[in-house]
């Protein structure tokens, strides 16, 4: 009998248990997750149903339920007994006591996965302790296409002490409880897959580790092989960054009702309307997303210092002091006309922002309440912050924001221009966590096409 096999002829004992009774194991279960956050809230035949202890019950609704199928009990209780941890920057599990990690894999879909699947390996895992049936990596069955039943599939490759053995398959009973989304059981009686596929990779080192020590070797273990893969076999995977703990939708507007459909009469140049145009359709990345913004932002940077010049321009020649026979007249002149266009970037970005952006539209901006987000305790490190008692006026600071954002975007980790602050990675937390960055910048960008395209 296959693994996947074995594990499903399970359903039918368990099913046969009285919905209204937990068995022993369950019990104890349950009683171990709670620990780490999940009640168990209810059951039927097939299914136990968990929730997040910290969710208010207010708010809790029957979609966002965990369901667990009772038939894989006992592989969640093996899972279960000492500390489990979150990976500080990847989304996934982490368990010291065991020397196990478990980190969630993104753009591996199951088809992609099983052309991984069918790859040769170097080193067969019948040579590592992980291919004995008692010792084999946790891993739930799914449906692949075309196969008959459920069944595991996985890599793995074994690692030679001190080096972990790794594997990619579908998520161990403990991953998917936390991280996967099972079917609410009304829904799994109308199709096929009764375990949904969320691919993770599995590092198992053997024994205890430190929980610093294993993160760290963990991290850059999972970075050497996702590289590898691409270069080696061509297959794309990621792992899937923690959440910042935000809940920001991304929203064009606030309105309270759509607003008709009219003739177009905004002046847009071709540039502009394609970056505008990709940025909005890229909001499930917001670094791409706020980068092309900002490139749309910098369109008007000549326009905006021509503008300013012109001002200090006029301003030199009203000052009742100003003598056209005086030589520090003529230089203060020449200097009002030229200065905006040596500025650095972040002085141009200051220009275009005090040209075209209303005051009021900034305040309404930051009004919206965003928490948190924007003051030094928000997620993205080593930009300002914005702050109502900050010397510098409130567009100053928003320039200065945007324009460090982009520099951290976009420069090594070593450039001296962002100090101690880390170049923001594609996928981590804070690049996660852009949205509300990406909304401001996408207004900075509507009101200069307001104002800037249509003198």
């Amino acid at each position: 009998m296959t693994e996947g096999a074995e594990e499903s002829s399970r359903v039918t004992a368990v099913g046969q248990a009285a919905a209204s009774t937990l068995l022993d194991e369950e019990k104890e279960v349950a009683e171990l997750l709670s620990g780490i956050g999940l009640e168990c809230e209810t059951h039927n035949k097939e299914y136990l149903s968990f929730r997040d202890q910290r969710e208010k019950r207010g708010r809790y609704s029957s979609s966002s339920k965990r369901w667990f199928p009772r038939a894989y009990v006992s592989a969640l209780r093996s899972q279960l007994g000492d500390d489990v941890e979150k990976h500080p920057t990847s989304t996934g599990l982490v368990i010291p006591a065991r020397g196990y990690v478990e980190l969630i894999c993104s753009r591996l879909s199951p088809i992609a996965a099983k052309r991984l699947f069918q790859i040769q390996l170097e080193s067969p895992a019948a040579k590592c302790v992980h291919g004995e049936q008692a010792s084999v990596l946790p891993s739930l069955p799914y449906r692949w296409l075309d196969d008959e039943g459920e069944s595991v599939k996985r890599v793995h490759l074994p690692g030679a002490d001190p080096d972990p053995c790794l594997e990619i398959s579908n998520a161990s009973p403990l991953a998917m409880l936390l991280y996967g989304s099972m079917l609410d059981t009304g829904r799994v009686r109308l199709t096929s897959r009764r375990i949904p596929f969320l691919a993770t990779l599995k590092i198992a080192y053997g024994n205890a580790w430190d929980h610093e020590r294993i993160r760290r070797s963990s991290e850059a273990t999972a970075r050497s092989l996702i590289y590898e893969l691409d270069v080696r076999n061509g297959v794309l995977m990621e792992l899937d960054a923690p959440s910042a703990g935000l809940d920001v939708p991304f929203s064009r507007g606030s309105l309270e009702a759509p607003r008709p459909i009219r003739y177009p009469s905004t002046t847009i140049d071709y540039e502009v309307s394609v970056l505008f145009g990709f940025a909005s359709q890229v909001t499930d990345d917001p670094p791409d997303a706020f980068l092309s913004y900002y490139k749309a932002l910098e369109y008007f940077i000549p326009k905006a210092a021509h503008q300013s010049a012109i001002k200090n321009v006029r301003r030199e020649l009203r000052d009742p002091t100003f003598d056209s026979a005086d030589d520090a007249s003529l230089l203060r002149l020449i200097e009002a006309a030229k200065g905006p266009k040596v500025a650095d970037e972040q002085n141009q970005i200051r220009i275009v922002v005090n040209e075209y952006v209303r005051p009021d539209r900034l305040e309404e901006f930051f009004d919206r309440g965003w928490g948190d987000y924007f003051t030094h305790k928000g997620p993205v490190k080593g930009v300002p912050a914005i702050n109502s008692r900050n010397n510098l006026s409130l567009s100053d600071q928003v320039a200065d924001r945007v324009s460090q954002i982009r520099n951290r975007l976009v420069h090594a980790k070593d450039d001296p221009k962002l100090g101690d602050a880390r170049v923001l990675l594609p996928r981590s937390t804070a690049a996660n966590a852009l949205t509300p960055d990406v909304l401001l910048v996408r207004l900075l960008v509507t009101e200069a096409i307001l104002v800037g395209l249509s003198g």
